[in-house]
C-alpha cells in the first residue's frame, strides 16, 4: 500500500543526463591492447571500439534509455582537454576518451533496494532537479489483520539490527507472488509447517496487478513455518518493513552518493538465487524459477548448454575471470554454469580474492571480472540470517537458530574492493581511471520494496516454465551502484535497468552478439559516463567500514569449527547441493550445517578450481 509522489516512468528517458542514442553496425570490434583483450587481434585499430565506448552505442534494434548516449555529447573534440590534464595526473593519465576498459561486478545476496538504499536521499538532501524513488517521498506500508506496518529505519541494539530481518524471509517464487500480490492460493499455502507449496503457487489471477502489499503476510507465513504454527508478534512482523539508514552502511551509501545509483534496477526473475545469478551471466535460467524444486539440483547440471557472457568473451579472444573466497574453495558461478564453464575450472579464469587484489595492484584485471562474496561460512554476502528451529539448551522450548550474518561484513567487502580499485595505479592495463565497478544484488530475498516490477521481454520462445511462470515480468528492485572516474558525483539513473544490463554493456562495448532477447533489449551502463575529464582518484572518497570482527588481533578458528552447528543459507545449501549432485557418493548426506559444509568441501571440492600451479 503506497501514497507516492509523482515519479518518472522507468525507461521514459527521465534519467538525469540528456542525450540521444546512436546506432552502430554489428561488426565485431577489435580487442583492446591494454590488457582487457586476449591474444586475438593485437595490433589492430582501436578507433571503432573506442567510438563505441565513447558514445555508448548499441547494436541495431536495441532499446536504450534516454541517458544512454550521454557520452556522445562529449564526442571526439575533447581530446585536447585530456592532453591539458596529463601533467596533473602523473602516471594515471586520462583515457584518450571518456569510458572504461574493464568491468568489475560484485554481487551480494538477498537485499531489496528499499532495504539497503531506500533512505539514501530524503526531501532534505536530494540534489536540486533530481528524482529519487525512495521511501522518504511517500507513505509506504503493508497491513495485516487491521494493523498497519509502516516502512521504517531499523531501531534497536546495533549488533542485533545489523542482522535483520532475522530470520530470513521467504524467497521462492510462491513467496514472492504473495509479497507482490498479497495472494495465497490455495489457502493451504499459508500453512507451510504442514507441507510444501501447492499449485498454482500463489499465482495471481489473470490481469491482476502487483500492489506490493503482501510482504507482512508472507513474512507471517514464513515465521509460522519456523515456529511450527505459533503466531508471531507484531514486533517480529514489522522487521520485514525495515531498512538500513545510510549511516549504518557507510561504504555502500557513500559510493551511491559520490558516484551513480540506479533506482530502477530490477532482478531478472521474481524468485531466488540460482535463477537470478544464472540470468545475470547467461540471460536465461533455462525455464527454472527455483533452486532445487522440480528436479533437485541435477536440473542445473543437466541444463541446455546455453552460452554465458564468459563464453562470448572467450570466443572473441577477450579476457574474463571469476573470483571467489578462498574459504569457499569452489566457485558458485562455475558450478552453476557447469555445462559450459566446467572446461575452464582448472584455468586462470577462476581465482581467489587474493588473486583479485593482486590483479588489481598489478594492472592485470580482465575485461570482465565477476566477484562472488563468501556465501557458506561467516557470510560477507549481505544475506539475512537463515534460521532453523531447534530445541533450547535451557528449557527445551523451540528457538530459531540462525547462522551469524551481518550486513556490515558485506559493507566491509565492498570497501576492500573499492579501495583496491581506487588506489590502483598501473601505467599499463587496468587502473582506477579505466575500471568500472558495479555493486549489485542477485534478488530482493523477500525484503520489502515499494516499486512494482515492470513487464519483461521473455528470453526466448520456450513458453511457460517451472511453476507456470512465463518470464514476462521482472523481479523486485535491487541495489545497484556504479563507480567510475568518469561519473559525476550525485548521479541518479532513473531509467529501467535489469540483470541483462551488464551483458548488454559488454556485448555492445566489444561488438559481440547478444545472448537472448532479454539482454538484446536491455539498457546499458554507458549512461553513467557523464564527465569529459576523469575525477582523479586522490579526490575520490575514502570509505570506512564499521565492521570489526571479534578479537581482530588473534587468528580466528575456522568458522566451520567455531560455529559448527549453525545452519546453511539457501545459497550455501544450493552450492553444496550442486557439488553433491555432480560428485557425491551414495553415502553422502545433504549438508545442513557449517561443519557439514566443511566436510563436504574438503571431500569433493578441493582442487576443482584455479590454475594448476596455484595448488
Amino acid at each position: 500500500m503506497v501514497r507516492p509522489k509523482n515519479s518518472p516512468v522507468p525507461g521514459d528517458g527521465s534519467s538525469d543526463q540528456a542525450g540521444d542514442p546512436a546506432g552502430a553496425s554489428e561488426t565485431p570490434a577489435a580487442p583492446s591492447d591494454d590488457g582487457a583483450g586476449g591474444s586475438a587481434g593485437k595490433g589492430r585499430s582501436r578507433s571503432r571500439r573506442d567510438f563505441l565506448r565513447l558514445g555508448g552505442l548499441t547494436a541495431a534494434g536495441a532499446v536504450v534509455g534516454g541517458g544512454a548516449g550521454a557520452a556522445a555529447g562529449y564526442a571526439l573534440g575533447q581530446h585536447n582537454g585530456f592532453a591539458e590534464a596529463l601533467d596533473d595526473y602523473g602516471a594515471l593519465a586520462p583515457r584518450h576518451a571518456p569510458g572504461f576498459d574493464h568491468i568489475v561486478v560484485v554481487m551480494g545476496e538477498n537485499r531489496s533496494f528499499d532495504n539497503l538504499l531506500g533512505y539514501l536521499y530524503t526531501k532534505e538532501n536530494l540534489p536540486e532537479g533530481k528524482d529519487f524513488e525512495g521511501l522518504d517521498f511517500g507513505e509506504y506500508y503493508n497491513e495485516l489483520d487491521g494493523v498497519r506496518y509502516d516502512a521504517h529505519v531499523y531501531e534497536g541494539p546495533t549488533d542485533q539490527i545489523m542482522t535483520w530481518p532475522d530470520p530470513d524471509p521467504g524467497e521462492m517464487y510462491p513467496h514472492v507472488n504473495t509479497q507482490l500480490y498479497n495472494v495465497i492460493n490455495p489457502g493451504e499455502n499459508a500453512d507451510l509447517y504442514d507441507g510444501g507449496f501447492q499449485p498454482p503457487y500463489n499465482h495471481p489471477e489473470d490481469g491482476q496487478e502487483p500492489t506490493m502489499s503482501g510482504f507482512v503476510t508472507d513474512y507471517q507465513v514464513n515465521l509460522m513455518r519456523l515456529k511450527h504454527g505459533k503466531e508471531p508478534s507484531e514486533d517480529e512482523r514489522k522487521r520485514i518493513m525495515g531498512s538500513f539508514s545510510p549511516e549504518m552502511l557507510p561504504t555502500v551509501s557513500t559510493l551511491a552518493r559520490e558516484f551513480a545509483v540506479f533506482d530502477h534496477w530490477f532482478c531478472a526473475v521474481p524468485s531466488q538465487t540460482f535463477c537470478n545469478r544464472t540470468f545475470f551471466n547467461a540471460s536465461t535460467s533455462h525455464g527454472f524459477v527455483t533452486n532445487h524444486e522440480g528436479g533437485d539440483y541435477d536440473k542445473w547440471l543437466n541444463a541446455p548448454k546455453s552460452p554465458t557472457i564468459f563464453n562470448r568473451l572467450e570466443d572473441a579472444g577477450l579476457t574474463w575471470k571469476v573470483y571467489f573466497d578462498e574459504l569457499q574453495m569452489v566457485s558458485f558461478t562455475g558450478v552453476l554454469h557447469a555445462p559450459v564453464l566446467e572446461r575452464f575450472w582448472r584455468t586462470e579464469h577462476f581465482g581467489t580474492m587474493d588473486d583479485f587484489y593482486a590483479d588489481v595492484e598489478h594492472g592485470e584485471l580482465p575485461a570482465y571480472s565477476f566477484i562472488e562474496p563468501r556465501m557458506i561460512y561467516n557470510h560477507n554476502d549481505f544475506h539475512p540470517p537463515f534460521g532453523a528451529r531447534r530445541e533450547s539448551d535451557v528449557d527445551g522450548s523451540d528457538i530459531i537458530n540462525s547462522a551469524y550474518s551481518d550486513v556490515r561484513a558485506g559493507d566491509d567487502l565492498v570497501h576492500d574492493i573499492y579501495d583496491a580499485i581506487r588506489t590502483s595505479k598501473s601505467t599499463k592495463g587496468s587502473n582506477a581511471i579505466n575500471t568500472l565497478l558495479l555493486v549489485t544484488f542477485d534478488e530482493h530475498g523477500g525484503t520489502y520494496d515499494h516499486v512494482v516490477p515492470p513487464k519483461a521481454t521473455p528470453p526466448d520462445d520456450s513458453g511457460t516454465g517451472e511453476m507456470g511462470f512465463e518470464f514476462d515480468r521482472l523481479g523486485c528492485r535491487v541495489p545497484a551502484i556504479a563507480v567510475s572516474a568518469y561519473t559525476r558525483k550525485g548521479t541518479i539513473v532513473n531509467d529501467q535497468m535489469h540483470h541483462g544490463s551488464v551483458i548488454a554493456t559488454l556485448t555492445r562495448l566489444h561488438g559481440l552478439r547478444p545472448l537472448t532477447r532479454r539482454d538484446a533489449t536491455a539498457n546499458d551502463l554507458f549512461q553513467i559516463i557523464n564527465l569529459d575529464k576523469p575525477r582523479h582518484p586522490s579526490d575520490w572518497p575514502v570509505t570506512t567500514s564499521l565492521y570489526t570482527p571479534p578479537n581482530p588481533e588473534a587468528k580466528p578458528p575456522h568458522p566451520a569449527h567455531a560455529h559448527a552447528g549453525k545452519p546453511l543459507t539457501p545459497p550455501a545449501q544450493g552450492l553444496l547441493g550442486l557439488l553433491l549432485a555432480r560428485y557425491g557418493l551414495p553415502e553422502d548426506q545433504e549438508p545442513q550445517t557449517f561443519i557439514d559444509a566443511y566436510n563436504l568441501l574438503h571431500k569433493h571440492g578441493k582442487g576443482l578450481f584455479g590454475a594448476p600451479d596455484e595448488d
